[in-house]
C-alpha cells in the first residue's frame, strides 16, 4: 500500500505544472551559477584551475540548489497533505485500509523520489564538464547526496507543517519558519562560542558543508537521518490524532 500510494502522489505531481516548473526552474537558475563560476577559471592555467573548480562548482551550484530544495519542499508537501484535507480527499484515504504510519510513509516515499529527481540537474550539470575541465566526480556525487538528504530533512518538516493545519498556505509559512529557524540556530555562536555547540550541531548546514567538500562523515549522516525521523514522527503524532478523532 506504501508503494502504491507514492506511485499515485508521484504521478500526481507530474500531472500538475507544480513539479515541471520546479525543475525548469532548477536547471535554468544552476546552469546560469555553473557558467558564472566557469567564467571566473577561464584562462588560468590547468594546475590552478582544477585546484578550485571543483569546490566553486560544489559550493556555488549544489548551494543554490539546497536553497531551492527549502523553497520547494515545503510547498510539494503542502500539496500533498494540507491541500488533501482541505479538498476532502484525505477524508477518502483516512477511510481505505491504512495506517497513518502507511499513509504518512506512502507520502514521504513520493517526495523522496521527488525530490531526487529535483537533485538530479546540479550534479549532471557538474558531471557534464569530464572530458572538457578537471573535474571529480566523487566529490559531485556527495554533494548530491548530502543535497538529497537536506532535501528529505525538508521534506519531513514540510509534512509536520502540514500536518497541523488545511490550509496549504498556512502550512507553507510554518514550514518555511521552521526550516529558517533550523538555517540560523547556530548565529548564537556570535553571542557566546562556548556554549553553542549544540546549536552548531542543529542547523543542517553546517552538515551540508562537509559533503559539499566531499567528505562523508557518519556524524553528518546521523544528525539528517535523526531531524527527519524526528519530523516524521512529530507528523505521524498528529496524523494519528487525526484519524481517531
Amino acid at each position: 500500500m506504501i508503494a502504491i500510494l507514492a506511485r499515485r502522489d508521484l504521478a500526481s505531481a507530474f500531472q500538475t505544472p507544480l513539479a515541471w516548473l520546479l525543475l525548469a526552474a532548477m536547471q535554468a537558475t544552476l546552469a546560469w551559477i555553473m557558467l558564472r563560476v566557469l567564467d571566473r577559471f577561464t584562462g588560468l592555467e590547468p594546475l590552478e584551475r582544477s585546484a578550485g573548480l571543483n569546490l566553486e562548482l560544489a559550493h556555488n551550484v549544489f548551494g543554490s540548489a539546497s536553497v531551492l530544495l527549502l523553497l520547494a519542499a515545503p510547498l510539494l508537501a503542502a500539496r500533498a497533505l494540507s491541500q488533501e484535507r482541505r479538498d476532502g480527499t484525505y477524508a477518502m484515504l483516512a477511510a481505505m485500509p491504512l495506517s497513518p504510519t502507511q499513509l504518512l510513509l506512502g507520502k514521504f516515499l513520493a517526495l523522496a523520489l521527488l525530490l531526487l529527481a529535483l537533485c538530479a540537474p546540479p550534479l549532471l550539470l557538474c558531471l557534464s564538464l569530464i572530458g572538457a575541465a578537471p573535474v571529480d566526480p566523487g566529490l559531485f556525487v556527495a554533494a548530491a547526496l548530502g543535497l538529497w538528504l537536506s532535501g528529505l530533512l525538508f521534506a519531513a518538516v514540510g509534512l509536520f507543517a502540514a500536518s497541523l493545519t488545511a490550509q496549504p498556505a498556512l502550512a507553507v509559512v510554518i514550514a518555511y519558519g521552521l526550516l529558517t529557524l533550523l538555517s540560523v540556530v547556530n548565529r548564537a555562536e556570535q553571542i557566546a562560542a562556548e556554549q553553542t555547540s549544540l546549536l552548531d550541531w542543529l542547523a543542517w548546514n553546517q552538515h551540508l558543508f562537509w559533503f559539499l567538500s566531499g567528505v562523508v562523515r557518519i556524524s553528518d549522516l546521523v544528525y539528517f537521518l535523526l531531524m527527519t525521523t524526528m519530523f516524521l514522527a512529530f507528523a505521524h503524532r498528529r496524523l494519528a490524532n487525526l484519524y481517531f478523532r
